[in-house]
């Protein structure tokens, strides 16, 4: 193994211990690497914006110690009810007395509607379970039983300690969680279909597939196909002049340019926009939208917003001045949505008046929601405001409707939706959220065979200390807001829950440090939620995910992630259907990989090649070479299972695409997903990861035809019956879902 990186100061490692900082890793080619102190530093600073990288760091060492026990309780606990255990925690105290006499405890607990019980204990009821001694001054950490079960849920709790004239205060989060993922009381085997809802193509939206064409593909599908949830890339506010879903504005929030205008309720009642929308120009712009085979989102945005301020101005007539009951609803939402809508629409009316430039890049004054300048900015926007909480409004009642519609198509699993690892630095929610997020980084992830300097998503994270510290704000407003529509909710890498690979911004993966966070809490919080909205979870667990990693998420109940291409037995042979695990959502590719008939047909070689992602010939070659013995490997392992006949053909047809799902429905896996792409032998691939749009249009390709021929293809219609068919026949083992 190759060592990479410099020896480090055993005070600076120390440092390093106390914030979760990983000083060593294996990367994807088996080769350690080492921190160095040119990028542990400002890791450390952006975990800890108090710790001073100039400092004596033996001192500072002692300095977080000494907070650690300063601190009476942890920010945030965890309690399992289902253990039926009395609810029991830990606090530090700066006392001399080890026996805890006169000690007096004051527990109060308050609930999310404000109910709230008190408890008192003596110290003579605690026990001691640790000491310390900090410069002379000594530490105990005692253990506090209260005869409380609380059932799942947030609580409040205050603590007042008294020892004499001394008196010690603190609060926590108390998490209240079940000890796994929501899992319905069905065992049967489900399948369902992946989408790029953008990419539909069809006579009816406006050059980007929308939720009226979702409304269609939902009821074919549980009515025709029989299939259990329609699977959708994210669908979150994008971030403006970016194609990818994957680097979002805000995680909270929704992408307009799904909606059907048609559909809003002014939009019959409006004079204006019925002339726009009959004139022989508006006519002319959707036909070429509507026949350009990539997204023309530079040129549907702008058309789509100018109708959404058209339907505003109208509602505010109709429905908001007179205060009707549709009025009335909007006021609702208003107050059900709190402050986090507030200042993500403010963020985007600031947006506007720094002409579209990144929040850091604005006046000082506006750089955080809660400077006295952006106060009193926005007192003077509140129509403004509300024009964009207007919009967000129209997409929670579609994406409501669509949730109906599902259910009484029978989609058993409703949506399934995708949540990004990471949002984007210039974004809405890294302006509202950024004291909870470590600044200065960006995620990514280390070197491996096919990126030899690693991966710089461009990202933000979370800080697992200035998280933790809020009491996991962001991340739980961020599961509610995902979840409140949604059946199904995909963790996108997965691996972050646990540890979140950081790149000082403008470097390479090669100079990423792996930085843990609380995972306990994290997947505590994950399965309060997915219980109290009874959502299917699906991690991402792809990459480098250790098999520990792994194991905690089937235990937290967490569906593994297994991709057909990706599963191989010892040798590179394909792995046998029987030996894919039960608590798995299975697929034979996904959107940053080719399509069954593009990876058939060598069609990402071809791109990768003219996209120069080749730094030498040789990798050409190899790659060809290992994709004609992959091609056989497949192929065998299909004849073995008796699904296929004859040779190795040079291109798939419905026939072979059958029999590649056919195989995977064969296995005990609990979900399967269909991307529609190979429904429809489309070469293309949504996304070429590592491709400049000069020379991939990642996340703007269509599909070919268009969604009245598919929903109508008898081919597809067979598929989805085979799919189906092997579901039902094949033997289910292991947990159920």
């Amino acid at each position: 193994m190759k060592l990479e990186g410099g020896f480090l100061p055993e005070d600076i490692r120390k440092v390093a211990e106390l914030f979760g900082v990983e000083l060593e890793y294996l990367d994807g080619r088996q080769q350690v690497h080492r921190a160095t102190m040119e990028t542990l530093l400002p890791v450390l600073q952006a975990l800890d914006p108090s710790f001073h990288a100039e400092s004596n760091f033996h001192q500072e060492a002692k300095r977080l110690l000494w907070e650690q026990w300063e601190r009476v309780l942890e920010p945030v606990l965890v309690y399992f009810p289902q253990n039926r255990e009395a609810l029991a925690f830990s606090l530090k105290l700066p006392i001399q007395d080890r026996s805890l006499t006169g000690l007096v405890l004051d527990c109060h607990f308050t609930d999310e509607r404000g109910r709230r019980r008190s408890f008192q204990r003596k110290g003579s009821a605690c026990v001691v379970q640790d000491e310390v001694c900090i410069e002379g001054r000594r530490y105990v950490q005692i253990n506090v039983q209260l005869p409380y079960k609380p059932a799942i849920g947030y609580y409040h709790l205050d603590v007042r300690a008294r020892l004499g004239e001394h008196q010690w205060e603190d609060a926590s989060l108390v998490v209240a969680a079940p000890t796994r993922c929501y899992a319905p009381s069905s065992s049967r085997k489900r399948w369902g279909i992946g989408l790029q809802l953008y990419g539909v193509r069809s006579n009816e939206n406006w050059g980007v597939g929308d939720f009226g064409d979702l409304r269609k593909i939902i009821q074919v599908a549980g009515r025709t196909w029989k299939a259990d949830t329609i699977g959708l890339q994210p669908l979150h506010a994008p971030t403006p002049g970016l194609a990818s879903p994957y680097s979002p504005s805000s995680r909270l929030f929704w992408n307009p340019l799904y909606l059907d205008l048609t559909k809003v309720g002014e939009w019959k009642s409006s004079p204006v926009l019925k002339r726009r929308t009959q004139s022989r120009k508006f006519k002319q712009w959707l036909n070429i939208v509507r026949e350009s085979p990539l997204v023309a989102y530079e040129q549907i945005w702008p058309q789509k917003f100018s109708m959404l301020q058209s339907l505003y101005r109208q509602f505010r007539r109709t429905e908001f001045k007179p205060l009707t009951r549709r009025g009335r609803a909007f006021c609702r939402f208003l107050d059900d949505s709190g402050e986090a809508l507030e200042r993500f629409c403010l963020f985007q009316v600031l947006h506007e008046k720094f002409h579209g430039k990144p929040w850091r890049e604005w006046p000082q004054g506006f750089q955080h929601p809660q400077s006295k300048a952006v106060k009193n900015f926005q007192s003077r926007q509140v129509t403004r405001i509300q024009f964009f909480a207007y919009v967000q409004w129209l997409c929670e009642l579609q994406l409501k409707d669509l949730d109906h519609v599902a259910q009484r198509a029978g989609l058993s699993l409703g949506l399934y939706y995708d949540l990004p690892v990471g949002i984007h630095p210039d974004g809405a929610d890294a302006w509202v959220f950024q004291d909870q997020l470590a600044q200065g980084m960006t995620s990514g992830a280390p070197p491996d065979s096919f990126n030899l300097l690693g991966q710089n998503w461009g990202l933000l994270s979370p800080s697992p200390l200035l998280l933790r510290r809020q009491g996991y704000q962001f991340w739980r407003e961020t599961l509610r807001r995902n979840m409140r529509h949604a059946r199904v909710l995909r963790i996108d890498h997965a691996l972050g829950l646990f540890r979140m690979f950081w790149v000082p911004e403008g470097k390479t993966g090669k100079d990423g440090i792996y930085v843990r966070t609380y995972v306990d809490e994290i997947l505590a919080i994950l399965a309060l939620e997915s219980v109290r909205h009874k959502v299917v979870v699906v991690g991402e667990d792809l990459g480098t995910v250790t098999p520990a990693i792994r194991q905690k998420l089937e235990g937290v109940g967490l569906l593994s992630y297994r991709l057909l291409l990706f599963e191989r037995q010892e040798g590179g042979a394909f792995q046998k259907p029987k030996r894919y695990p039960a608590q798995a959502l299975v697929a034979a590719t996904t959107h940053d990989l080719p399509t069954m008939s593009g990876y058939w047909a060598g069609r990402d070689m071809e791109v990768k090649e003219l996209a120069n992602l080749y730094p030498h010939q040789d990798d050409l070659r190899r790659d060809s070479q290992e994709r004609v013995l992959d091609r056989t490997r497949l192929w065998e392992a299909l004849l073995s299972q008796g699904l296929v006949s004859g040779k190795c053909p040079e291109r798939l047809s419905m026939k072979e695409i059958q029999a590649v799902y056919r195989y995977l429905a064969g296995t005990p896996s609990q979900l399967l997903m269909l991307q529609i792409e190979d429904a429809l032998l489309e070469l293309e691939t949504p996304n070429l990861p590592g491709a400049p749009d000069s020379a991939y249009p990642s996340w703007r390709i269509k599909l070919t035809p268009l969604l009245d021929v598919w929903l109508q293809s008898p081919e597809v219609r067979q598929l989805a019956q085979a799919i189906q068919s092997a579901r039902r026949r094949s033997i289910h083992h292991g947990s159920r879902l």
